[in-house]
């Protein structure tokens, strides 16, 4: 890709293998904020939904969803240190980095996301942004966009969820989505990402041959 300079990546699901742990924590929160819990065996059917959809059949209490997600982040914290990354990603990372500006934008806090790279010995991010509104990925890209004064056509965002696409098509943000997180292949090519990749070292081959 030509004029790209920054890489802003999502993190869980796409640099941290963490969901099924966070899945876990959210389920034990189920009845205490009056939401079904999510089983294994169903893992693969909510893969096709969107995050809303996902939450409307869970009946997650959509004005509880800030508080929820702040205490899942809170239990999180106490073992962010146990959360290895994805297959391939610890070789994959040090080479973009050598040719490319690296960030996160996550849903995760920043110290849990600082925690994890430094566990696992991946210096390689030159900033970390948090949205703590899990539907405000595109008002914090915005953000970032004004305060480190990136032009849309300098800018690629990696991710793993149908949300991350359509924060980057609001800002006209090239997106490369990625299958082996939250949702399918199938449900992330629907909203036609810029590009859609399967595993972590095709990144090389789109932005270092």
């Amino acid at each position: 890709m030509q004029n790209k300079t920054t890489l802003l990546f999502d993190f869980d699901g796409t640099i941290a293998d963490s969901l099924y742990r966070l899945l876990e924590i959210s389920n034990t929160l189920a009845e205490e904020y009056g939401f079904s819990k999510l089983d294994k065996e169903d893992i693969a059917r909510f893969r096709s939904k969107s995050t809303l959809e996902a939450f409307k059949e869970l009946k997650v209490p959509l004005l509880k969803i800030p508080i929820i997600a702040s205490r899942v982040k809170r239990e999180f914290q106490k073992e962010v240190h146990l959360i290895k990354p994805f297959a391939q990603m610890e070789k994959v990372l040090p080479l973009l980095g050598q040719l490319f500006r690296l960030g996160i934008l996550t849903s995760n806090t920043p110290s849990n996301v600082e925690c994890f790279l430094k566990t696992n010995q991946l210096p390689f991010f030159d900033f970390i942004y948090s949205s703590s509104n899990i539907f405000g990925k595109s008002r914090v890209l915005r953000k970032i966009m004004r305060e480190k004064q990136f032009r849309p056509e300098e800018l690629v965002y990696i991710g793993d969820e149908m949300r991350d696409i359509e924060a980057a098509k609001n800002l006209g943000i090239d997106m490369v989505a990625v299958s082996w997180g939250a949702h399918t292949a199938k449900a992330l090519a629907s909203l036609k990402p810029s590009y859609l990749i399967h595993q972590p070292d095709e990144l090389l081959t789109l932005f270092a041959d």
